[in-house]
């Protein structure tokens, strides 16, 4: 069974080791184990984590640009 620490982590996932320490606490990576007051992540937990937070991409992400409004189009004011 592999243990993971909080910086191992935070490499693996290119996040801060806060960002890590602020998951652990909030339960993302499932039960971990305590060694000498350092939570370590598991395997198990690593995995479930990466399945929870990965999927198919998502279609059509990209905004659409609105059209520029051209001299034509503006609001020629009072007449």
């Amino acid at each position: 069974m592999a243990l993971y620490t909080p910086d191992k982590l935070a490499a693996m996932l290119g996040v801060s080791k806060s960002t890590v320490l602020r998951l652990i606490r909030a339960g993302e990576f499932g039960q971990t184990v305590n060694v000498a007051r350092q939570h370590l992540v598991t395997e198990t937990g690593l995995g479930e984590f990466i399945a929870a937070h990965t999927g198919p991409p998502a279609t059509n992400t990209r905004r659409t640009k609105k059209p520029r409004r051209g001299a034509a189009d503006r609001n020629p004011g009072p007449i």
